[in-house]
């Protein structure tokens, strides 16, 4: 190796040193940090039969306010497994312990934490001949894969920690390969194994994910064809087969499948539809399912759906993907919906401190130091207008970057930084799209969570690679990185600039509010004056919520007090990106004699600063008999 470049290859083994750190600070902290059980842990702890160490009738409860630390062997819920890469790291310690045995999480993080750290440092050491590439890999590694975003999930049985794993080594691959291929023939086999492992480790990380390693490897297919078929066939095998495995030989539970399909119909498209019978025909729901508009599995409004809306559980997806073509404009309104929530990138609903009730990032500092800041908090305190410019110039550069691409494995050149923004954009666009069409608006932050990660990264590669000329005099490849980073970056503040205003009319023109009735709970309710409460928030802040009844009678209902959800947590925890969150709710009397005629249609709505009306329940309420 040139004496010039070592500089460069040593200061990327620097920074994946500092990575390494950061791990160490948050897996190894007393107490523990991670994120605490919000219920989903409880679908790999039925795979391997480790639970909290808490009395037995406590186990299969979410425990959200804060993580525990013991986990003790006891019997395994086949009927509740959710199949995942995520027991790589989890089954082999379970299968380690009698029954009744308790082990600390910190063993499964530190398996979680030396798997990123050693993999790290490999690729560190197969890029070392690319000092630039091997730099802005290092940086990536300290900054992005470093961070509480990522790090937090390894002390815990969650999915995610998998996804991100195997989206990076990936996408390093990918980058390696499509460096390495053109100029230098096809790539090795060893290289090509590894890709295909991490597709496959990508694709069973979680269901939503079975068609993100199509996703990546178009290109390379591509790339690969002229030069290394067997290479590419290889790669389109592996996507094909790890699609086919999620989808129909890896069982789901129904109520999964049920509770998916329902807040996705009747949470997210209906509620975006101006004309939700006409869309509800094209979902092939019956008239019937309207009366349970804005409803999902977790808040059906007042009644079982099984009873007002079975249809919607099994909805058939296909149908959903065919109002592409007949209704894009409601597909994109559900879409911009879920905008402000994805802004929260600290998840703080799920308590991250042992001990402590909902700690947060700051809690995390306190424990693990200045390693364990975050980007989390900042994405979070970022004007609305000012994210949605950040996303709308993350999906430009993946449609530019998708057509280098392919220009470029057309005419058999590299186009390393092209590639590396596609996958990285690619990611972040399927993740965002998969989550809200795949699970509707419940959680919806952490179901996208892998776009934290990949648009992260993505800003980190661009940045760092528009700063590569300063290290040319240490053997790093800048003029033309430069130029390729450069036109990347006008392409991001241009479509940033353009994008202001349509996006402004856009949410201004769309109803952004959501909002939950907790009380009546149910829709048979006594005679006398009728309780409404629940909370509600709009991004441009709410002005009034009323009951609408009949659709003509309006009742004003007292908006702002403070408001606590089912475990005393408050609603910014959920909604960092919306204001007066610590005082959304709202409480209604609905006077008796509207229910003289012992049934009556009350509708919920949101009215913002803006006057843009939302409605967030519909009910049917009927007299119980007396």
């Amino acid at each position: 190796m040139p004496e010039r470049t070592r500089f460069a290859t040593l200061l990327a083994f620097v920074l994946i040193g500092i990575g390494a750190w950061r791990v160490y600070a948050v897996v190894g902290a007393t107490p523990l940090l991670g994120y605490a059980n919000q219920f989903d842990m409880r679908r790999t702890s039925a795979c391997v039969g480790l639970w909290p160490d808490v009395p037995t009738e406590a186990r299969l409860q979410a425990h959200p306010e804060a993580p525990i630390a013991r986990y003790v062997r006891a019997d395994r819920r086949p009927e509740d497994c959710y199949w995942s890469s995520e027991l790589l790291f989890v089954a082999p310690v379970a299968a380690s312990l009698a029954a009744g045995e308790t082990v600390d999480l910190r063993v499964i993080g530190a398996i979680k934490g030396a798997a990123l750290v050693v993999i790290g440092l490999a690729f560190g050491a197969m890029l070392r001949r690319r000092p630039g590439v091997a730099l802005v890999h290092g940086v990536v590694f300290a900054l992005v894969m470093c961070d509480p975003i990522v790090t937090l999930w390894l002390n815990t049985l969650y999915t995610e920690f998998a996804a991100v794993l195997f989206a990076y080594s990936s996408v390093i691959l990918l980058i390696a390969i499509g460096t390495r291929a053109t100029p230098s023939g096809p790539p090795s086999r060893m290289q090509m194994a590894a890709l295909a492992a991490s597709l496959i480790g990508l694709g069973l990380s979680r269901q939503q994910h079975l068609w993100l390693p199509a996703l990546l490897v178009f290109p390379m297919a591509i790339l690969l064809w002229a030069r290394a078929r067997r290479s590419a066939v290889l790669l389109i095998a592996v996507a094909a087969a790890t699609a086919f495995a999620q989808a129909e030989l890896i069982g789901r539970h129904p109520t999964i499948v049920q509770a998916n399909n329902a807040d996705v119909v009747l949470g997210a498209i209906l509620p975006a539809s101006r004309d939700e019978a006409l869309t509800a025909k094209r979902l092939g729901l019956p008239e019937h399912c309207l009366r349970s508009v804005g409803a999902t599995w977790y808040v059906p409004m007042g009644e079982a759906l099984e009873s007002t809306c079975p249809e919607a559980l099994e909805a058939q997806r296909y149908r959903l993907v065919a109002l592409i073509a007949t209704e894009p404009v409601t597909l994109l309104r559900a879409a911009l919906r879920a905008v402000p929530q994805l802004q929260d990138w600290r998840l703080g609903f799920m308590g991250s401190v042992e001990g402590l009730r909902y700690g947060g990032i700051d809690s995390i500092r306190a424990v693990a130091g200045a390693l364990a800041s975050s980007i989390g908090s900042a994405i979070a305190a970022l004007p609305l207008s000012v994210f949605v410019q950040l996303l709308a110039a993350s999906g430009a550069i993946f449609l530019v970057s998708a057509v280098a691409c392919v220009r470029a494995a057309l005419s058999r050149r590299s186009a390393p930084l092209a590639l590396t923004l596609y996958a990285l954009t690619g990611i972040a666009w399927y993740a965002i799209v998969s989550s809200i069409f795949g699970d509707g608006y419940v959680e919806l932050a952490r179901h996208a969570q892998l776009a934290s990660v990949a648009l992260y990264a993505t800003a980190v590669v661009l940045v760092t690679s528009l700063f590569a000329t300063l290290l040319s005099g240490f053997g790093v490849e800048g003029r033309r990185s430069v130029r390729s980073a450069t036109a990347f970056a006008l392409l991001a503040i241009g479509t940033a600039v353009v994008s202001l205003l349509p996006f402004r009319y856009a949410i201004g023109a769309t109803p952004m509010a959501f909002g939950v009735v907790d009380r009546p709970q149910l829709n048979k309710v006594p005679g006398g004056d009728i309780e409404f409460s629940g909370w509600a928030i709009d991004p441009q802040d709410v002005a009034r919520v009323e009951l609408v009844v009949d659709r003509s009678a309006t009742f004003p209902a007292r908006y702002g007090s403070p408001y606590l959800g089912a475990h005393g947590e408050s609603l910014t925890l959920y909604f960092p990106a919306y204001p007066n969150t610590a005082n959304a709710g709202f409480v209604a009397q609905l006077p008796a004699e509207t229910l003289a005629r012992g049934s009556v249609d009350v509708r919920t709505v949101v009215v913002n600063t803006a006057g843009r009306r939302t409605e967030i329940d519909r009910r049917h309420l009927v007299m119980e008999a007396p």
